[in-house]
């Protein structure tokens, strides 16, 4: 049974005799919490462009599409007691943004792990990283704007449909996430451990967030996943805003700063590798 509760906050009522119900939820999202959240994205889309634009690298940029989804997702959470005819629309709509937008950033995290292993010269290794990047975003970001409209079907067959794509976008999520960092840290070169945080730390957060969504997904519509609207901004807002705050904070001197200059770009110490890069990476400058 749906019926309009609270401040017109559509609520799924959850019936032991319906086994898939519409993920709707459980609780009324406070609406300020919301907007206040929603302010943070702009603030970090806007610093990916400028780290992106500082380090010349495009593909940097790519990533300010998760904020940008993440914004338009948080205001359409605190406009759902606005409305009551669109309520449904609106919450199936923002779920697909969330889930969207944490596929861009674990696509994203193979990217950096990639260019953090092209330091170490396996250029095949990074190669698959790369390639595997551009195909799971693009699928898992398919499983979910199919699945979720379809786990909100009022045909029980084809509820189930979608739970099961969202729970494999979900569980391939998981994977590349591990498998990204782990890669990341098998070809670190000892004396740049420190800097490793840039894959290992947002890797942290993601798994996180997407085993919470794996949580959302597999519990009842009362379990405790699908009842805190605190859990939810805990463990899938804050993870994100955190996520993008690693890369800001350490992209200029990981992804790209500090060539040139005699000294390492991850470790900060005297490299003549790096040292011989930078010579090479200012000769080219010239024709770029």
């Amino acid at each position: 049974m749906i019926e309009m509760v609270g401040n017109n906050t559509l609520v799924y009522q959850y019936t032991l005799d319906n086994e898939y119900p519409p993920p709707m939820l459980e609780y009324e999202p406070v609406q300020w919490i919301a907007y206040l959240m929603s302010a943070i994205f702009p603030l970090l889309a806007v610093r990916v462009l400028m780290v992106g634009r500082a380090i010349r690298a495009p593909w940097l940029c790519v990533a300010m599409l998760a904020p940008v989804l993440m914004f338009i997702a948080l205001i359409l959470r605190g406009a759902m007691g606005t409305t009551e005819s669109d309520a449904f629309r609106m919450y199936e709509t923002q779920t697909v943004l969330h889930l969207s937008a944490g596929f861009v950033l674990n696509g994203m995290l193979l990217v950096i792990a990639a260019k953090w292993i092209e330091k170490t010269r396996k250029s095949v290794v990074a190669q698959f990283l790369m390639h595997l990047a551009l195909v799971y975003a693009v699928g898992a970001a398919v499983c979910v704007c199919v699945g979720v409209p379809l786990s909100f079907d009022k045909h029980e067959p084809r509820r189930i449909s979608g739970y099961r794509l969202v729970t494999a976008a979900l569980g391939v999520s998981l994977g590349v996430v591990v498998l990204g960092a782990t890669l990341a840290a098998y070809h670190t070169d000892k004396r740049h451990t420190g800097q490793i945080a840039i894959v290992a730390a947002p890797a942290a957060l993601l798994t996180a967030w997407m085993s919470f969504e794996l949580a959302r997904v597999s519990e009842p519509m009362h379990g405790t996943a699908n009842s805190s609207d605190a859990l939810f901004y805990c463990l899938s807002v804050l993870p994100a805003a955190g996520v993008l705050g690693v890369w800001t904070g350490m992209g200029e001197e990981v992804l790209g700063m500090g060539y040139g200059n005699g000294r390492c770009c991850c470790c900060g110490a005297a490299c003549a590798q790096c040292e011989f890069e930078g010579r090479v990476q200012q000769g080219l400058s010239k024709y770029v």
